[in-house]
Order: structure tokens, then sequence, then C-alpha cells
């Protein structure tokens, strides 16, 4: 199976390291723009909000500003948070970016875990699930041939035909972030390629047994995770250094995040936590272990951080130049 590798921007901008925000999008963008030159598959916005370094709020915006800058490289959000949407507003703004793009966008769906995105938008945390199931259908039923009606407890719709229709069909690729059972048998119910985090027990196992009880095989869906990497020749590397010393940001703001908002679900069984930190080492010792990586859990999707918060693109770039000359060659 072919392997694809995709990189995923936030688009933050740290206090710290603080750049004028015209400089930072610009910058990221044309990264972007030269990653899509240099043949990586996929390109990811995720979510948040409220965030004192301007984590990106708006991924649907920023993806039609990618559309605009690239030609081949497929546009995704790794993750959307859907209950903070409407689901028909959704619909026409992904149709959008999917026309735009000429038929590159996927979805990443997620539920959300911060409290304070829920309140400040006026959303229950607590109907969250039931409202991303409803989003999902009602994405589907939009992007349709035929007027479409739906009754469900958050959206209610009779004979509507939305327009424009995505250049894809039945739409856009849809995919699900699972950190718990739930969400796992979840995604295998609605059909959704996986986002696994957390435990490969409580997502990708599943995630697998429900796809198994519902008759589905598992080769008809995709499975993305982001794994960063690093090819350097060793840790010694100066630019790692500093990469380094960024990532030790981006936790420092995500743990208390993750603490507050219970992330993770319970481990049922057998706890097999998915390893998601730095890959680092020269192209082939890279290879060995992407490849390593696969037999614990068959990812066809690799996502790799862009650039660190708050870091130059330029100082990155050069990596991402022998990554792709010497690394993906070797999963195609």
């Amino acid at each position: 199976m072919t392997v694809r590798f995709g990189l995923v921007y936030d688009f933050r901008n740290p206090e710290r390291w603080r750049q004028p925000w015209p400089e930072v999008f610009r910058a990221l963008l044309e990264q972007i723009e030269y990653a899509d030159q240099l043949g990586f598959d996929s390109i990811w916005i995720t979510e948040h909000h409220f965030a004192a370094d301007g984590y990106t709020p708006s991924p649907i915006p920023l993806l039609a500003a990618v559309a605009a800058r690239t030609r081949r490289v497929k546009l995704g959000t790794d993750i959307l948070l859907a209950p903070l949407y409407h689901a028909l507003r959704l619909a026409e703004d992904a149709a959008t970016v999917d026309i735009l793009s000429n038929g590159r966008l996927m979805l990443g769906l997620g539920m959300g875990y911060r409290d304070e995105e829920f309140e400040a938008f006026g959303q229950s945390r607590r109907e969250r699930a039931r409202r991303t199931e409803e989003t999902i259908d009602v994405l589907r039923g939009a992007w349709g041939d035929e007027p479409f009606t739906y009754e469900g407890r958050y959206y209610r719709v009779r004979d509507l035909v939305v327009t424009p229709k995505p250049v894809q069909r039945p739409g856009p690729p849809l995919w699900l972030a699972a950190a718990s059972e739930p969400s796992a048998r979840r995604a295998a119910r609605h059909g959704l390629h996986l986002l696994p985090q957390g435990d490969r027990t409580n997502t990708y196992d599943a995630w697998l047994d429900e796809l198994a009880r519902l008759g589905r095989h598992p080769a008809e869906y995709r499975i993305g995770l982001i794994k960063p990497w690093f090819a350097a020749d060793s840790r010694d590397d100066p630019v790692w250094k500093e990469v380094a010393e960024h990532e030790r940001y981006r936790w420092s703001v995500y743990q208390p995040w993750i603490a507050a908002g219970a992330y993770a679900g319970t481990v049922a069984g057998e706890s097999r936590p998915i390893d998601q930190t730095y890959l680092i080492g020269p192209p082939a010792r890279l290879v060995e272990e992407f490849h390593r990586f696969r037999e614990f859990l068959p990812v066809t999707d690799f996502i790799g951080w862009g650039t660190p918060a708050g870091m130059e693109p330029a100082k990155v770039t050069p990596y991402l130049e022998r990554f792709a000359a010497e690394v993906m060659p070797h999963f195609r």
C-alpha cells in the first residue's frame, strides 16, 4: 500500500517569538506552496479558539488560501471542531473550498474537548457527540444530488437543495478523530476514515472490531496520524535543538488543555499507547522507523509538523527538502 506524507500547520505566533501577523501567514503559506512542489501529499490545518498565540481558529478560510497557492496537494483539517459549526454553513463552505481546489478537500472532524470553547459559542460539551453525528448526516445530505430532508435533534431540513455542489462526488472524504472506544466505533458506523490518538486498544482495535461487525473491510479506509519527524544526522543538529525548544512550548500549551478536558478515554483491556513523539535521524533510519511503526499501526497517512510554532519556516525548509528527496520515494 502507498504511504502518504503530509504536513500540519496551526499558524501560531507565540509572544516569545512574536512576528507581525501578515509575515507569519506569508512565510507559512510560501512554505506550503513549496511543499506542494516537493511532492508532499497533503496539507492539514488544525483548529482551536481563544489561544494567546493565535492558534488558528479558522481552518476553512486558510484552506481556501492554500487552495489558491497549490496545484496537486490534498487539503485537510486535523481537526475541525464539528460541534462548533452550523452543519449547513459548513457544507457550503467546504463545497466552496473543494471547488476552489478542483476536488482536493478532505474534512477531518473532531468533537472538541475544551470547555471554554463550547461556552464561548453557546454550546454544551455534553451534546458534542450527537451534534457531530448529525453534522456528518447533514454534510452528506447537503452534498447529494437530490433535495434532502433531515430530522434530528439539532437540525431539521425539508426538501432542501444546497448549491454549489463539491467537485468530489458524493463529497469530500470525511475523517473522524478518535481518542476513545465510542469515538472509534462511531467512525466505523458512519464509514469514516480514522484519525486515532491515545491508545490503540481503544481506537484502532475498536474501529476494526466495529467494521468487522458491520461487514466492512478496513482496506477501504485510510488511517491518518500526526507522527512528526526530523531528517537530521544527529540530535546535535543545531536546527533540531531549536525545533525541540519550540516543541516544548507546544506541549506546555497542550498539557493543561488536555488535563482539564479529560481528553484521553479509559483504556479497556491491554494498554497499547500510540507514540506520537518525533522520529529523529538520517533518512535511512527514518525509513526503517516508519516501516516498524506501521507494524504496530498500519498508518496510511503520516502527518508531520511543517514548522513548529514560532520558528522561521526558512530554517525548517531544507529538512523538508531532504525528507521529500530521501524518505518519501521509499513509500511510493
